[in-house]
This record gives C-alpha cells, sequence and structure tokens, in this order.
C-alpha cells in the first residue's frame, strides 16, 4: 500500500511541475531562511555562556541620583567594589576587575627586541589591567601558561595567540620580554587562544594587576572607570544580595555622597545579559539588542508561515481539479482514511524535498552569509556543541515534519471528504469551496509583506539618518594620528615641530591635538556648577583637553565669546580665572538663559578633591560626540600646559589621499623616532559605532525580502491557477466584447481589495510598533506619510505586476482556444 501511495504522490508532484516547483522552492527558502535566522538568534544569545561558571558571575553597574542625575547608568565601577564585596558578603566567592590600560596612558606600544634582529614594534589597542583570578573566572583556554600564576606578579602579561605569532612567530613566548612603550618591561607567562566572537569582552593582551602595585584599588571610591565582575556562591538569592547594597554604599561612599550631594546604587548584571539588555556608558563594545533581536525571529517564523501558507493555498486550490480522482477512488473502494494517508504523504514528501533543498542551501550559503554580516557566526553555534547534537537535529526534523502534517491536514481532509455523487456530477468543480479560506490566508499573507516592507524601510532610513544626519562638525577627510607612546622630556618641542612640518604639507589644510575624538566616550567626567551656589548645584560633565585649533580645524560654531589662544595653554589650578569652553548643554544646566549670557560667568570644576575656580570664555554649539542614539553630552573645554595628547588631527584636502599619508607619515617619524605610525579616518572610526546596527539592517533587509519573495511565489502560484480556471469565462467575455485592459481588471480586482484590507490591519501595527522601536534613540526619523502609503502601493505594484503577467496571455488568447479549454 505505501508503494502505492508513493507511487501517486510522484506521478500527482510530476503532473504539476509548476506548483510543485513553487512549494518546494518557497519551502526551501523558508526552511533556509529560518535557519539563518536561527542561527544568528541563536548567535547573538550566546554570548558568553563559553563560561563554564556563566551561570554565577556578575557586572557590577553603577547609577547616579541627585547632582549626578544626568550620568546614565554606568557598566564601570570603582576598583573598590570587587575586594570590598568578597571581605562584606560571604555569597560573593572570588572577584576580578578588568579595566583598559588607556585610562592610564594615552598611547600603548609594545617591542620585542630578540638578539642578532630588528626589533618589531606595535601599536596595541587592546590591552587590559586584570587580576591574578582572571583566568581562575572566565573560560578563556590558555595554549601556554598557568591559568592561576600567570598574572600574580607585577611586570606579567599575557598575551593572544595572534600577538604571540606576530612578536615571536613559531616560537614558544613563555618567559621573553616585551617592551611597553619602550620603557616597561613585561614577561610573557600566558599565552591563551584568541578571544571568541561572542565574547563581550575583546582584548589581545592582559597585564597583571599588580604591575600597578600589590594592593592597590582597594581602597579607590572615587574612580568609576573599572569593570568588576564578581563570582556568587551557587543557589546565592540575587535579590536578597542586592537588598543589602545600599547599607554597603553608604558604607564606603556616604561621606562622599553627602558632601557632594548624589546618590549610587549597585546592581547585578548577569554577564550573559550584557550583550543583548545593557546599553550603558562605557561598555566594553557597542553591544544588541533583545528587543531587536525576537522580532528578528518573528520575521523568521513569518517567512515559515508564509511558506506553509502557499501550500495551503496552491494545495485547496489544486483540490478542484483532483476532484473527480478523490471521486473515483472513493467508488472503486477507497476510505476517507486511506485518503488522507494518500495527501498526508504528499505534503510529507513535498516538504522533505524541500528541506533536502534547504540543506544544500545553507551549507552552500553559510560563508557568504558570515561575510554578509561581518561575523563567523558558526562560532557560537557549531562549536558549542549544539550543531553537533543528534537531537538538535532530531528536533529540528520533529518541527518541520509536524509542520508539514500540519499545514497537509487542512488539504487532506478537504479532498477526502468530497462526496462522490456531487464530484461526479461537476457540483465541486463549480463551487466554491475553499475561497474563502484562500482569501483570509492571502490577507494574512499580505499583512505580513506590508509590515516587513515597512520595518525595512524604517530600520534603513534611521541607520542612514544615524550615518549621514549633521553631527555639527567636520568629520570627512579627517585622518587621525595616534600619538607617540615612546617619549622623553622632549615631546612638547617634538610636538611643535611636528605641527610644523605639517604646516608646509601642502595636502593638510589644518592639525589639532586633543585628548579625545568625536566617536566614542570622553575619558574623564567631574562636577561643575556656578561659582555663588553650593554643592547641591553639582552636575556631571565630561572633560575634553584641547589646542586652539580644535575649533576651527573641526567646524564647529562657536556661538558666544571666543576661542583659545596659544597663550591659554595654562591647564587648570587652584589660582582663579582657569579658561574654560562649554558647549550648550553645560549652560543650560548651569541655567543660563543663553549662550551670550555665560560668557565671562564664574563657574566651579571639581578636579580630583579640589574645585578650580573657572571662567567660561566661550560657548560651542551641542555637537555629537557619540552616536545618535544618545543624547548630546554637556562637555567642558580646556587647554592644558602639558604635552600629554593622545589624538593628532590632521585636515586634508586632497585628491591623492596615499601621497598625502605617506608625506604625513615620513614627517611623524622624523618628530617621533622610534613610533609607529598609526593612523585612521574620522568617519571609519565614527561609524563603528554602528556595526552592530549595519549588521542587524542587512539581516533584517535580506530576510524581509526573502519573505516577499517567498510570497510572491505563492501569489504567482495561486493567480495563475485562478486564470486557468477563467480561461473559458475570460474567451467568452472577449467574444461578447470585452478589452484586454477591462479583462486584467476583472483578474485583478479580487486581489486589490485583500491589498486594500491588509494595509487598514498593518498600518496600526506598523505605527506603534515603528514608535516604540524609535523612541529607543535619542535623534530618530520621523514617522511620514511615505511610511505608511509606500508599503502597501509597493505590495500593490508587486502583486499587480505578477498578476498581469499572468493573465495578459489568456487575455490575447484567441477565443476560439479560450473557449475549448477544459
Amino acid at each position: 500500500m505505501l508503494k502505492n501511495y508513493l507511487k501517486i504522490a510522484r506521478r500527482n508532484l510530476w503532473r504539476n511541475k509548476t506548483f510543485s516547483a513553487i512549494n518546494v522552492f518557497g519551502l526551501a527558502i523558508g526552511i533556509a531562511a529560518c535557519f539563518f535566522i536561527f542561527e544568528y538568534v541563536y548567535f547573538e544569545s550566546s554570548y558568553d555562556r563559553f563560561n563554564k561558571n556563566a551561570t554565577n558571575i556578575y557586572r557590577i553597574p553603577i547609577s547616579y541620583s541627585g547632582s549626578m542625575a544626568n550620568v546614565p547608568t554606568t557598566a564601570a565601577n570603582h576598583p573598590a567594589v570587587g575586594p570590598a564585596m568578597k571581605a562584606d558578603f560571604p555569597e560573593v566567592t572570588d572577584y576580578v576587575r578588568v579595566v583598559s590600560v588607556s585610562l592610564f596612558m594615552n598611547a600603548s606600544t609594545m617591542s620585542y627586541e630578540p638578539l642578532n634582529a630588528t626589533p618589531k614594534t606595535f601599536n596595541e589597542s587592546k590591552i587590559f589591567l586584570a587580576d591574578a583570578s582572571f583566568f581562575k573566572i572566565f573560560s578563556y583556554p590558555l595554549v601556554y601558561g598557568d591559568p592561576k600564576s600567570c598574572l600574580t606578579e607585577a611586570n606579567t602579561i599575557a598575551i593572544s595567540a595572534a600577538e604571540a605569532k606576530k612578536y615571536f612567530g613559531s616560537q614558544n613566548p613563555i618567559g621573553q620580554i616585551l617592551k611597553m612603550n619602550g620603557r616597561m618591561p613585561m614577561k610573557v607567562t600566558a599565552v591563551f587562544k584568541d578571544i571568541p566572537e561572542n565574547s563581550h569582552l575583546k582584548f589581545d593582551m592582559l597585564i597583571s594587576f599588580a604591575t600597578v602595585g600589590p594592593d592597590w584599588g582597594k581602597d579607590v571610591w572615587t574612580w568609576p572607570e573599572f569593570y568588576n565582575y564578581v563570582v556568587l556562591a551557587p543557589g546565592t538569592d540575587v535579590k536578597k544580595l542586592e537588598a543589602k547594597f545600599p547599607a554597603f554604599i553608604q558604607k564606603y561612599l556616604g561621606a562622599k555622597m553627602k558632601e557632594l550631594s548624589f546618590g549610587n546604587t549597585f546592581q547585578l548584571q548577569p554577564i550573559t545579559d550584557i550583550h543583548l539588555n545593557s546599553n550603558y556608558l562605557k561598555e566594553a563594545e557597542a553591544n544588541g539588542s533583545e528587543k531587536e533581536i525576537y522580532f528578528l525571529g518573528i520575521i523568521g517564523v513569518f517567512i515559515l508561515f508564509i511558506a506553509w501558507i502557499n501550500y495551503i493555498n496552491l494545495a485547496t486550490a489544486k483540490s478542484m481539479e483532483r476532484a473527480k480522482e478523490v471521486g473515483l477512488r472513493k467508488v472503486v473502494g477507497a476510505e476517507k482514511q486511506q485518503l488522507i494517508i494518500q495527501f498526508l504523504l504528499e505534503s510529507l514528501i513535498v516538504n522533505m524535498l524541500a528541506s533536502f533543498l534547504a540543506t544544500v542551501i545553507i551549507l552552500a550559503f553559510v560563508p557568504f552569509f558570515n561575510d554578509f554580516i561581518g561575523k563567523d557566526i558558526s562560532t557560537g553555534f557549531f562549536s558549542t556543541g549544539l550543531g553537533g547534537r543528534p537531537i538538535f537535529w532530531l528536533s529540528a526534523t520533529g518541527v518541520f515534519a509536524f509542520g508539514a502534517l500540519l499545514v497537509g491536514a487542512y488539504p487532506a481532509f478537504v479532498l477526502s471528504s468530497f462526496l462522490p455523487a456531487a464530484v461526479l456530477k461537476g457540483l465541486i468543480i463549480k463551487s466554491n469551496k475553499g475561497i474563502s479560506l484562500r482569501r483570509v490566508l492571502v490577507s494574512f499573507q499580505f499583512v505580513l509583506s506590508i509590515i516587513l516592507i515597512s520595518a525595512t524601510l524604517i530600520v534603513f532610513k534611521q541607520f542612514n539618518y544615524m550615518r549621514n544626519g549633521s553631527l555639527g562638525y567636520k568629520k570627512d577627510q579627517v585622518l587621525i594620528v595616534k600619538s607617540p607612546a615612546i617619549a622623553d622630556s622632549t615631546i612638547g618641542s617634538r610636538y611643535n615641530f611636528f605641527k610644523s612640518e605639517l604646516k608646509q604639507t601642502a595636502s593638510v589644510i589644518g592639525a589639532t591635538t586633543t585628548s579625545d575624538i568625536p566617536g566614542s566616550m570622553i575619558r574623564y567626567r567631574n562636577s561643575v556648577r556656578r561659582a555663588n551656589q553650593d554643592q547641591s548645584h553639582n552636575f556631571t560633565s565630561y572633560l575634553m583637553e584641547i589646542d586652539e585649533n580644535f575649533i576651527p580645524a573641526y567646524k564647529i560654531e562657536l556661538l558666544a565669546g571666543k576661542n583659545f589662544v596659544a597663550s591659554d595653554s595654562s591647564g587648570l589650578n587652584m589660582k582663579s580665572n582657569n579658561k574654560i569652553i562649554v558647549n550648550e548643554e553645560v549652560v543650560k544646566a548651569l541655567g543660563y538663559k543663553s549662550a551670550v549670557e555665560a560668557v565671562n560667568q564664574d563657574v566651579l570644576f571639581r578636579l580630583g578633591q579640589a574645585d578650580l575656580p573657572c571662567k567660561i570664555i566661550g560657548v560651542t554649539k551641542n555637537f555629537h560626540q557619540r552616536s545618535l542614539k544618545e543624547k548630546y553630552d554637556p562637555i567642558l573645554f580646556y587647554y592644558p600646559s602639558y604635552s600629554d595628547w593622545k589624538y593628532i588631527s590632521v585636515n586634508l584636502n586632497v585628491a591623492n589621499a596615499t601621497k598625502s599619508i605617506s608625506d604625513i607619515e615620513a614627517s611623524y617619524k622624523r618628530s617621533f623616532p622610534g613610533n609607529p605610525f598609526e593612523y585612521f579616518f574620522l568617519d571609519d572610526y565614527f561609524n563603528q559605532q554602528y556595526h552592530a546596527d549595519n549588521r542587524l539592517g542587512n539581516v533584517f533587509g535580506l530576510f524581509a525580502i526573502l519573505a516577499i519573495v517567498v510570497a510572491s511565489m505563492g501569489l504567482l502560484g495561486l493567480s495563475s491557477y485562478v486564470i486557468k480556471l477563467r480561461t473559458k469565462e475570460i474567451g467568452v467575455r472577449k467574444v461578447l466584447g470585452a478589452s484586454v485592459s477591462g479583462l486584467l481588471v476583472l483578474v485583478s480586482k479580487d486581489f486589490v481589495r485583500l491589498v486594500a484590507v491588509a494595509a487598514v490591519i498593518a498600518i496600526p501595527i506598523i505605527y506603534f510598533s515603528a514608535a516604540d522601536w524609535l523612541n529607543s534613540y535619542a535623534f530618530h526619523i520621523s514617522l511620514g506619510w511615505a511610511i505608511f502609503v509606500v508599503p502597501p502601493i509597493l505590495l500593490l505594484t508587486i502583486t499587480l505586476i505578477t498578476i498581469c503577467l499572468q493573465s495578459l496571455k489568456t487575455a490575447l488568447m484567441n477565443p476560439v482556444k479560450s473557449l475549448r479549454s477544459d
């Protein structure tokens, strides 16, 4: 019997090649797309789960209130938090502190000086200080070295496998010496495997915390720049532990909070939540969004449902053709149960073929998909073992088999319920049975398609706005050169020499030296208030060190007052009239009505433990220091007295960038011998903040297009069949004088109505969902009429083109042939 079922199924599928192909390819694309989306969602959700003790590792962010209420929750905390928590709470079994070395020095180079060979010197940007417990707490496997002792001593360093190869080639680097900034020897004590992509911490080198001092930081409660991680004992009640934090904070920070009129709260943040549920200040990298990942998962479900709906629509439509087959088989003794099994088997075969084709697509396109999103997401799927476990593939097969049976059930029961007498009299063929269901399903497809088109349009408009919107300064053709890390007492004169060299370079318009550049969080911040106010009026402002060329080089608008001059490079000190420039956010926070009113006003800026008297000499227009996701930062600018800069910004005006960079490099090496020349362009650096958004936008757009393609394939098959059924009707109307355009309108009007109904349903969903998503951005696009009008029009255009291409041939056919059609 099974052999007979398979033979009939094969003949039926082969007889209806077009519809079978549409079903198989549509389902294959749906399954493959769903897999890729699942793989991406799984990867994004897998961050930091490779740590063996991940469920018990927590980060300690800090939140502010009172005079520091304008400071968002910060991922970093004071260096004393981890040690104090281990000492005060028995629930905390261990801790580790991690901080970038850039907090202690503006630039970092590493040098290896082998005997009788050329020294190797590189700039390094991913260097962290870490406690000795780092490799005990986190599961980063070592190639060489002891995880328990490799970071216990001062001036020891652990490096990645890639860094070991860069400096030492194939030799074992344990015991070798790297020189940091040409003067600080670091002994290599461990080599760890390259950091996996699904880690929220990305680093190339780890220096022992003991290098700063044996017990440094354990009593420092005024420097919230350190990532603090604690390990809780298994079974710890997190809420009960957090309830002890207010007393803990009062114990160590109470006096300082009272003095400066601010408040703090701490929380326990699971490390597995950081990537998708954390968008705090000073994150280690740009994180993803759980909401957006879930929405992407919904798209995957949408695509699969659209493919399944295509199958139901085509199967119920084709059921009219198979009515006589069912009637004859019932007459000769076939039972309803046998017919149900026959049609379910056909559905299962189609889904099996689609699954096989989907597997081929997946295997062929995995490398392309990884390149498309810029990540090897198989790191979080196959390497964790999930992809290699039979239970996963059995579960996936079961889900799709269940879906196939579920989707095939309706056509199977409809076909098997036909009465032989009605079928053989032709009553079933002439009936409208199944039309209502098909209309509902097609409308549902149209609703999903309109939502996906709108969502894609909104996502791309928002991301394009963030990338190309006005930032309030010039970021094009600005070359950023990293400041020298190897320096001596002559560094000030060397900077002056380099600037004079740049002035003589024809392609250089201007240059400026700064402590920070747009595109990242400013490192330093502290409280500011009017000179005649008490500390309860403090608010927090960022502190940026600039020279007199910064404002003109970046073309930042000066709203009132004046710029710095070279003689202002006296820094901040306890004397009166420290000259500062502020932006509009600081003016607003100080309570002045305008930029003009703020000029020449006296303020107090807290630096360390002292309030420094300052005079505002100028006010700049607000500009976007960080991405457009964030609000404007309050920024205070001053001109330091030393030459410890971090960046040199060079404003270029040249068509031949390669030649210009080569000239600048030559000047740099003459000015700062022994320092590697490293540069990047500001626009590229600034746009790095949007890598996660760009990746999500690309993935979102790709699968939205695939969903629409799958829906169009189903529409193509359904419209083709509808037109085939109405071939004779079209011939009769043509004989009676109907025009080709009139026939096209006749065939397409039902689908136009369905698009209109779908638009009415989809538009409110789009409005509320889009408004909620856009509100998570400080600066965003407005929901104009195009967002709601273009998607339905685009879908209607696709629908009409699909239908008209199918119906035009029939409308132009000789009526004689049409009337002869069966």
